[in-house]
């Protein structure tokens, strides 16, 4: 077999999506093509996406950078671009349950990365940074994370960072915008992932029967980060096409996996403190980080308590935990200059 051929099945890879884009089909066929004939995927007794056996799989240079993701969301953007989005029909159900194989794409390609200067100790968030730097695209730290924040009982504080690549994009075709997301537990660098809790039968399945998860380990299940189809606004212009595509193809969703729908019903998303709740990100930017880390445990629920008034009381813009140390003498302490670095 030629490597040409062998490229043809690595999906993403460059012989694959020319493929694609010589195969005359239009873009429901190109997905139909890609999910029911390619990956031969099947939802399984519990609602979770599957794949029979074939000879199609993700290629191993298929980076968050690559070309294959705006295009796939080209293709989604255009064949559901009806009022139901993905809830039109079967092979929509399909695709929302298929992000979370390209978050699984992304999580092991940017634990992969390497470069001279990252030590084999190097946490996930240090080998994202590093990637982002040396492909020369900035992340997006501003766009909500309380859904990846999720708590039982009594909420304390977010541990959790959403940061998304690319920060953002005028292109008007293939627009790879806020697409790929990562969740990270702030303190550690770690990323919170469903995939690091799935177990897997001897065919690679995912074990997909929620009475085998505890509910400690449904949390990452309902924190997790997801694929996004539609072009988020965060703190950013959406244009032409793209507009609304986040309401219609990410957050009206067709039916979750058991295991999802169960986890994110015991482990339930906080409220914003400007929509009467006590839910405000810490991290907007770099510094953030580098100054949460900074508070001692201790410290950290009577601060965020703090932080969280003074949003609510002066009603303004959450610009993140450094920038209101900055303005409280009484925290000054913590507060972080703007060229400090984490790589």
């Amino acid at each position: 077999m030629t490597n040409n051929m062998i490229e043809v099945n690595q999906i993403g890879s460059v012989n694959y999506i020319r493929a694609l884009k010589q195969s005359g089909l239009n873009a429901r066929e190109q997905l139909d093509l890609i999910i029911n004939h390619h990956l031969k995927a099947y939802i399984d007794n519990y609602g979770f996406l599957q794949f029979s056996p074939t000879v199609y799989q993700f290629s191993p240079q298929l980076a968050p950078t690559s070309f294959f993701y705006p295009y796939f969301r080209d293709l989604v953007v255009t064949a559901y671009s009806g009022k139901k989005g993905l809830k039109a029909d079967l092979l929509g159900r399909k695709i929302h349950l298929f992000r979370s194989y390209l978050d699984r794409q992304n999580i092991a390609f940017i634990r992969r990365y390497q470069r001279p200067s990252l030590s084999s100790e190097a946490t996930d968030f240090q080998r994202l940074l590093s990637y982002a730097h040396d492909n020369h695209f900035k992340l997006d730290f501003k766009t909500g994370a309380n859904y990846h924040n999720r708590y039982h009982h009594k909420f304390t504080y977010p541990s959790n960072m959403k940061v998304q690549l690319v920060r953002n994009s005028y292109r008007r075709y293939a627009n790879p915008a806020r697409m790929i997301e990562f969740i990270v537990d702030i303190e550690t660098g770690k990323f919170i992932s469903q995939w690091n809790i799935y177990r897997f039968d001897n065919q690679g399945r995912v074990d997909s029967d929620p009475t085998h998860y505890s509910t400690n380990q449904l949390r990452q299940i309902a924190d997790t980060e997801s694929f996004n189809y539609g072009i988020p606004y965060g703190e950013y212009y959406v244009t032409g096409k793209y507009r609304h595509t986040h309401q219609r193809l990410d957050i009206t969703q067709p039916t979750d996996s058991q295991l999802r729908r169960i986890a994110k019903k015991y482990w339930q998303a906080p409220i914003d403190y400007d929509d009467g709740g006590n839910y405000a990100d810490l991290v907007k930017n770099m510094q953030d980080v580098i100054a949460w880390r900074g508070v001692p445990d201790s410290q950290r629920i009577k601060v965020y308590a703090d932080y969280v008034n003074s949003l609510k009381e002066h009603q303004c813009k959450n610009s993140g935990i450094n920038h209101f140390f900055a303005k409280n003498k009484a925290y000054q302490q913590f507060s972080v200059p703007w060229w400090r670095r984490l790589i």
